[in-house]
C-alpha cells in the first residue's frame, strides 16, 4: 500500500482536482519513462529480466496468498479509520471502498493523491457528509497514516542502531548518527502533535492562508482567526476523546503493520528471509521512496532503491527485485484495480435521501 502523500492535506474538492488533463498526462508520461529506465537499470544489473521473472514464477503461492490477505486487512482497517473519522455516517463496505479509492487508485493517478481525495470527497458529500467534515476526515486520515509510517521508521531505526552498535562496535559512529536522526524524528512528531492540538496554530494557519490568497479581497484578521478557531473545534470534535484518538492511532498502526506483513510475505515467497529490524527498515524505505514526486507510486525508484538495499544486506539482486515486484503486485497493482472497481460501484449506488440509511 502506497502511503498517502503529505502534500495535499485539505481534500474533498471535486471541482478542481489538480493540474489540467494535458499536464497530468505529461506528468505520468515523464514518470513512467523515468521509472522504466530505473527498472531497466536494476534488471540489467541483476542479470536479466528472465532471471527475475523466473524467481517470481517459482514463488511460493501460499506466502503470496498470505500477503494478499494481509493487504486486504490493511485496506479494511484504513476504511474503518475513514468511516470513524466521518462519524460513522457511511457503512463499513463504503468506508473500505473509499479507502481503496484514496490509497489504491488515487496513488497511481497523475496528481496523486489529490485525485483520489477529490473522488472520495465527492462520494462522501453525495452521501450527506458536509464539505468541512469531509476535508477534516480525509486530512486526518493522511495525517495519521504519514505520522504512523514515520513513527515506525524512527522506532525501528533506533532499535537497529542500538542492537547493531553492540554487535558491531566498529560501526558505532555511523549507528550513533542513525540513532540521533531517529530521536530527532520522534521529537518532531511529538512537537507537531502538540502544535496541532493548540487552537492558536489553526488561527495562525488561517491568517497565513488569507495572505497567500492574493487574488481574493483580504478579509479582516479577526474573521480569519475565527475561521481557524472553528476549524480547530471541528477537528477536535472529529478526533473525540483521548480513548477515541488512541483507537484512531491503533487503526492507523494496524493498517501500516498489515501492509508491512504483505511486504514480508512477498519477500519470503521468493526466498528472502531477513531479520525483523532489517525487514522493517527495508519496508519503510520502500514507503518513503514511494512518495517521490512525478512518479506515480514511486514507480522505478522503489524497484531501484529497495533491491539495492536488500542486496547490501546479502540478498541476491535478482531475488530481491523479484520480491519487490511481488509486493508491488499485491500492494500497488491489485489495490489500484480494486480501487477502480470500488469507484464504479460507489458511483453506481443510488442514494435515497429520505431512507435514513448509511449507503
Amino acid at each position: 500500500m502506497t502511503p498517502p502523500r503529505p502534500d495535499v492535506v485539505s481534500a474533498g474538492e471535486s471541482a478542481a482536482p489538480g493540474p489540467s488533463t494535458r499536464t497530468g498526462r505529461l506528468r505520468v508520461g515523464v514518470g513512467l519513462v523515468i521509472g522504466a529506465g530505473a527498472i531497466y537499470a536494476v534488471v540489467s544489473s541483476a542479470g536479466g529480466f528472465a532471471d527475475s521473472v523466473g524467481a517470481l514464477t517459482s514463488a511460493r503461492r501460499g506466502w503470496l496468498g498470505a500477503g494478499g490477505l494481509a493487504e486486504a486487512v490493511s485496506y479494511a482497517t484504513l476504511g474503518l479509520l475513514l468511516r470513524r473519522l466521518v462519524g460513522n455516517r457511511v457503512n463499513r463496505r463504503t468506508g473500505v471502498r473509499l479507502g481503496l479509492v484514496v490509497s489504491g487508485l488515487g496513488n497511481i493517478l497523475p496528481a496523486a493523491p489529490a485525485e483520489g481525495l477529490a473522488m472520495a470527497g465527492a462520494e462522501l458529500r453525495r452521501r450527506g457528509v458536509d464539505t468541512r467534515r469531509t476535508r477534516i476526515a480525509l486530512g486526518l486520515m493522511q495525517w495519521l497514516s504519514i505520522r504512523t509510517l514515520f513513527g515506525v521508521a524512527a522506532l525501528d531505526a533506533l532499535a537497529v542502531a542500538a542492537v547493531a552498535s553492540v554487535r558491531y562496535p566498529e560501526r558505532a559512529p555511523g549507528l550513533f548518527v542513525l540513532g540521533v536522526i531517529a530521536l530527532a524524528v520522534l521529537g518532531v512528531l511529538a512537537a507537531t502533535a502538540w502544535l496541532a492540538s493548540r487552537h492558536e496554530t489553526m488561527e495562525l494557519r488561517a491568517l497565513a492562508a488569507g495572505r497567500v490568497r492574493f487574488w481574493q479581497p483580504p478579509s479582516p484578521a479577526s474573521e480569519r482567526r475565527a475561521q481557524g478557531a472553528a476549524w480547530h473545534s471541528e477537528i477536535l470534535e472529529a478526533l473525540g476523546s483521548k480513548r477515541t484518538q488512541a483507537a484512531f492511532g491503533g487503526l492507523a498502526l494496524t493498517s501500516c503493520l498489515a501492509d508491512a506483513t504483505c511486504f514480508r510475505c512477498a519477500l519470503v515467497a521468493v526466498g528472502v528471509d531477513l531479520k525483523p529490524g532489517m525487514f522493517l527498515f527495508a519496508y519503510v524505505v520502500a514507503m518513503i521512496t514511494a512518495l517521490v514526486p512525478l512518479l506515480p507510486a514511486g514507480i522505478g525508484v522503489v524497484e531501484t532503491v529497495v533491491p539495492a538495499l536488500l542486496h547490501h544486506a546479502g540478498v541476491p539482486l535478482t531475488t530481491a527485485l523479484a520480491g519487490v515486484l511481488a509486493y508491488r503486485a499485491l500492494g500497488t497493482l491489485l489495490p489500484a484495480i480494486c480501487g477502480t472497481t470500488s469507484l464504479i460501484r460507489l458511483r453506481m449506488t443510488v442514494i435515497a435521501p429520505a431512507s435514513g440509511g448509511r449507503p
